[in-house]
């Protein structure tokens, strides 16, 4: 009786620790088709490593745009942001993105410096310094925050973004649940709506499917105006990461 008492035991700390494993945000790389208006223009690649401190990631966005669409993205431009997971959420550290260009005026590389409430460094291409607003994120750190929310078994809520030199808060709301069809196969999904804080609900709008399956990823997103589908990413590939790493 007490080898079989062990053996529950043992079981259900095995499965506890399975649980949390699966809670628990995890490296991954997951190329998305873009499309403007209906016609394809090229994939984002979103890889996330592990950093080499505990809780720690680098997330990077690496843009493969169509023929068509390099007359507007620059298939040489990079952006990474380092953060790190707390038990609130998501914490950026850093920001950097290289335009691709030689004049850099869209270029970033930002310090969130928390022992003294600031962000500083240079924004769009203009060195900035600004109070450090709590929950601030920058426009990679927020795509990830709400995926943490969710794995923590938090509501995505309202989040502050740094964009460009402005800040913005914006406003995730659960519309629904879906069954989608992708390239990687169907997916239950959970689908969200980001608003910016304010607005009219006329103006544009994010909806996201969520996949609790794939780690609460998004599966598919979409920039909506007028009901309509302005601009699509869709999942086409992904592969889990080892968890220990760090930048390329």
């Amino acid at each position: 009786m007490a080898a079989a008492r062990a053996a529950v035991v043992v079981l259900l700390a095995a499965a506890a620790a399975a649980t949390a494993a699966a809670d628990t945000l995890r490296a991954h790389d997951a190329t998305y088709h873009l499309a403007f208006k209906g016609i394809g223009a090229g994939e984002l690649e979103l890889r996330l490593e592990a950093g080499t401190e505990p809780g720690s990631f680098v997330y990077e966005t690496l843009a493969h745009p169509s023929l068509l669409a390099r007359l507007v993205v620059n298939s040489g431009s990079r952006e990474r942001c380092w953060f790190h997971v707390t038990s609130a959420g998501v914490e950026p550290d850093h920001y950097l993105l290289d335009d691709g260009t030689a004049e850099h005026k869209d270029s970033s590389d930002l310090t969130y410096d928390r022992s003294r409430g600031r962000i500083t460094g240079i924004a769009r291409g203009a060195p900035l310094d600004l109070p450090l607003e709590a929950g601030l994120e920058d426009v990679l750190s927020i795509r990830i925050a709400p995926v943490v929310d969710l794995l923590a078994g938090r509501e995505p809520r309202e989040y502050a973004l740094l964009d460009g030199r402005e800040v913005k808060h914006y406003l995730y709301a659960r519309v629904g649940s879906e069954r989608l069809k992708t390239a990687l196969g169907e997916f239950d999904t959970v689908v969200y709506t980001s608003d910016r804080k304010g607005s009219d609900g006329k103006g544009r709008i994010w909806q996201y499917w969520f996949a609790p399956a794939l780690g609460w990823l998004p599966v598919r997103a979409e920039q909506r105006e007028d009901g309509h589908a302005r601009l699509t990413l869709a999942i086409s590939r992904f592969s889990w990461l080892p968890a220990a790493g760090g930048a390329r």
